[in-house]
């Protein structure tokens, strides 16, 4: 039997499945680590392709400049604060502005102070460029005859420094005009004036510009920026509200966010302005009328002195003065009234386009009825201006006009029947005046016929003047109250050049990109760890059998090429591949330590596991013993034995067991003292029929009396079932694995040879075991750290049967996959 001499290495067989048990843990920490590490490449590829996206998505990604104003919306009117006086305007209201300057009519009025009539681009490959006010080229007097070439791609051609090319498409037809330069351009559908700075790179100097214009609508202007301006208010205490704007084109942007800013404050002045001029104008007309009556009132009056000569009211008792001055000033008020609502009623009876709400609001200021109607007349103001916001984009004719028109009607109809209610009151309490007036005068009637005209005359007279008095302090009131109304809204930030993008952020899109790498790297480590189903240690065979396969040990992976006779444990005998080969030798006579031959048989479930190289140094460290060894060459389909040992395999196992060759001619010695060996001879059509023949156990015997060891280098049994016979003969049957390349489910072989064959004695090698990874594993009992590998059979997907010089070719492909 085979002897050990470094026992401080012998390992208690059946105490070692127990040790393995206790480091799932740190198994599968370092599985994970292992799998970062042959991800390692696939991460780097993917960051590096996420760096490449992120940096061509900033290239052709078009940036978006954005820019703001600061606008403060304040008012002051000095009259009202020093005299006070009424005032003719509302209070101010931020909410209210703020969702004018919003709104598409108020977006039009600040488009119309910028040069946007006709747009001026370059398209490149991938962007297009808007050139704004920095074109190079100008299109002037231009006239449209059909307005289908308005808000379509016109494109210039400017190649021919002496011809201008004109083309577009209308009604799925490509219109081409060709002109001389500075000519008038006059085409069926307009006519324009080209002018081309002297400045300008044409085409023909390399420049590869594809320039193009478009004629905008209105409508599309509004359309197209609504949604580019942003108007919020910055602090409702301070009165301040921003307006931001956001376009391709940081000129642009600048531009149209100060012109919104300017633009507010001149239509808020205009709207003021009007509004005071109503007012005024509706005092006047009274006052002109007013003062005819009292004039002819004052006329009778003195009249009425001359001829009967009276003087006063004297003889009038003080009762009847009293009372009629008091039902008189009331009557007063009620005429006042009377004329105001029938002055609204009159502007409010209008048809729907002539009905201007800043003509009612300024009636109603100061008096009794402002409250009742003000609430009405605004919800009138806020349909009028939601139609005339619909009129950008609709016809008269249209639905959603024609609904607000019945709506605005409706309105119109309530504001007028709650008029006339108020007014129909109003003359009732008149009548009811008069009747008491009447009433009072004919208690006296008894008083002189000359005292009682006359005082029915200075009561016209008196009615006259208080309301004339009146409307002059009106007059007087608001005209100070327009001059002392000052609009103080400022600009207290322009809208400043943007100098920078606001998206894409470069360093943010980088940053984004490459955390998005980094997920996608994680993903594909999870992906890999999850889906692992190689076998990476001594942990994984005795998880899969349930511990119930007995393990020899591990090879270390070789970090060197391999030789190509394959034997490396006599090149350095003190090396780590020898040290593990020996703990190997130790460990078999655990399984059997009876005296006399032994018969070694080495099987695996596939080609490229290694058995080939685990017999051949497996054997010859058993000769270091000073044991005479001899391999045989049983993989007929697939031999390897001749080219381990750098010989021909012109005969061998195949030639002698169809009796062609005998024993002794067909053995070969190594350069090893005690290690012989036998090919595998020509490979016959019958392998499998051969190695059943009751003349390979005559073989075998023969040799077991010539030597201590015969090796016996099976086929796969997870392919062919050839070598199952040579496993039930051996006295130490080995199956091998290999770390990171044999299967998980390839142990079920195992078991199934050991239940199926009762091969109680089989036993696994675990070859090619990276030590940088699996420092860890081979502490399960053996107390080393070494490495392995070898460069033939890497793949195995291909079959059985493998093309050497295939394997070869594609190394080193398999490399970067393998451990990527």
């Amino acid at each position: 039997m085979i002897q050990d001499e470094a026992g401080q290495r012998s390992l208690n067989f059946q105490s070692y499945k127990e040790r393995i048990t206790n480091f799932s843990n740190e198994f599968e920490l370092g599985l994970f680590i292992h799998i970062v590490r042959r991800s390692l490449l696939w991460i780097i590829l993917v960051m590096l392709l996420a760096l490449a996206s992120a940096f061509i998505y900033l290239r052709y990604t078009a940036p978006t400049y954005s820019t703001r104003s600061i606008l403060q919306l304040r008012e002051s009117n000095t009259a009202q604060q020093i005299l006070n006086v009424e005032t003719f305007v509302e209070d101010k209201n931020l909410q209210a502005d703020v969702e004018l300057m919003r709104s598409p009519f108020f977006v039009g009025k600040a488009l119309d102070r910028l040069d946007l009539d006709v747009s001026y681009f370059n398209r490149g490959q991938i962007l297009t460029e808007e050139y704004y006010t920095r074109s190079f080229f100008k299109i002037k007097e231009i006239s449209v005859y059909n307005d289908r070439v308005r808000d379509i791609p016109i494109a210039v051609d400017l190649s021919n420094p002496t011809r201008v090319t004109l083309s577009y498409t209308v009604g799925g037809k490509v219109q081409e005009f060709s002109f001389a330069a500075m000519e008038i351009i006059r085409t069926p559908d307009l006519s324009c004036i080209l002018e081309v700075s002297e400045n300008h790179v044409s085409q023909n100097d390399g420049d590869e510009r594809s320039l193009y214009f478009k004629i905008n609508s209105r409508k599309a202007l509004i359309n197209q920026y609504l949604s580019q301006i942003q108007v919020r208010i910055a602090d409702n205490n301070a009165q301040t509200v921003e307006i931001s704007c956001m376009d391709e084109n940081p000129y642009l942007a600048r531009d149209l966010a100060q012109a919104m800013a300017e633009t507010f404050i001149d239509y808020d002045v205009e709207r003021k302005t009007e509004s005071a001029a109503n007012i005024i104008r509706f005092i006047r007309a009274q006052k002109d009328t007013v003062f005819e009556q009292l004039r002819g009132s004052e006329y009778e009056l003195q009249q009425f002195k001359v001829d009967n000569k009276v003087t006063g009211l004297g003889q009038l008792t003080p009762m009847y003065i009293e009372q009629s001055e008091l039902y008189e000033n009331e009557l007063v008020k009620i005429e006042q009234d009377i004329a105001l609502l029938t002055e609204i009623q009159r502007a409010t009876d209008r048809p729907l386009p002539e009905i201007s709400v800043y003509d009612l609001m300024p009636l109603l200021v100061g008096t009794e009825y402002q409250q009742t109607l003000a609430s009405m007349i605004r919800t009138m103001e806020d349909l009028l201006r939601e139609r005339d916001a619909i009129y950008l984009d609709a016809t008269r004719e249209h639905q959603s006009v024609r609904s607000l028109e019945y709506q605005i009607d409706l309105q119109k109809q309530l504001i007028l029947a709650s008029i006339t209610s108020i007014r129909d009151r109003a003359l009732v309490r008149k009548k009811e005046l008069l009747t008491t007036l009447s009433e009072i005068d004919r208690k006296f009637l008894a008083l002189p016929e000359k005292e009682l005209r006359y005082a029915r005359i200075e009561r016209l007279f008196n009615i006259n003047e208080k309301y004339y008095t009146q409307l002059l302090e009106k007059d007087v009131e608001y005209r100070i109250s327009k001059a002392g109304f000052v609009p103080e809204n400022q600009i207290l930030e322009d809208a400043a050049q943007p100098q920078a993008p606001l998206y894409p952020q470069r360093n943010v899109v980088i940053l984004s990109y490459l955390l998005a790498g980094l997920i996608l790297s994680m993903i594909i480590i999870l992906v890999r760890y999850i889906l692992h189903d190689n076998i990476t240690s001594l942990h994984d065979i005795a998880k899969q059998s349930n511990a119930s396969i007995g393990i020899l040990g591990m090879i270390p992976k070789y970090k060197k090429d391999i030789p190509i006779s394959q034997l490396l444990i006599d090149k350095n005998p003190k090396s780590l591949i020898a040290e593990s080969f020996r703990s190997i030798r130790t460990n078999l006579q655990f399984i059997d330590n009876s005296p006399g031959p032994k018969t070694i048989a080495v099987t695996s479930t596939i080609s490229g596991e290694g058995k080939t190289f685990v017999a051949i140094n497996l054997g010859g460290i058993i000769s270091f013993g000073g044991k005479r060894v001899i391999i045989l060459d049983l993989d007929m389909r697939k031999p390897k034995i001749h080219l381990g040992f750098g010989v021909e395999n012109v005969k061998g196992m195949s030639t002698v067991l169809i009796g062609k060759d005998a024993i002794a001619d067909c053995i070969q010695q190594s350069t090893l003292p005690g290690l012989d060996f036998i090919t595998a001879g020509p490979i016959p059509p019958n392998p499998s029929e051969l190695i059943i023949d009751p003349r390979m156990v005559k073989v075998i015997n023969e040799l077991r009396t010539s030597y201590d060891v015969v090796l016996i280098d099976n086929p796969p049994v997870g392919l062919v079932t050839d070598g199952i016979p040579m496993i039930q003969l051996a006295d130490y049957p080995i199956y091998i694995f290999r770390s990171d390349y044999s299967k998980k489910q390839f142990v079920q072989n195992v078991d199934r040879l050991i239940n199926e064959n009762s091969i109680t004695r089989l036993s696994a090698i675990l070859n090619g075991v990276d030590i940088d990874r699996n420092k860890y594993g081979y502490n399960y009992g053996y107390g080393y750290g070494y490495g392995y590998g070898y460069g033939y059979g890497q793949g195995y997907s291909g079959g059985y049967y493998e093309d050497r010089g295939a394997e070869r070719k594609k190394g080193m492909l398999s490399w970067l996959l393998g451990r990527s």
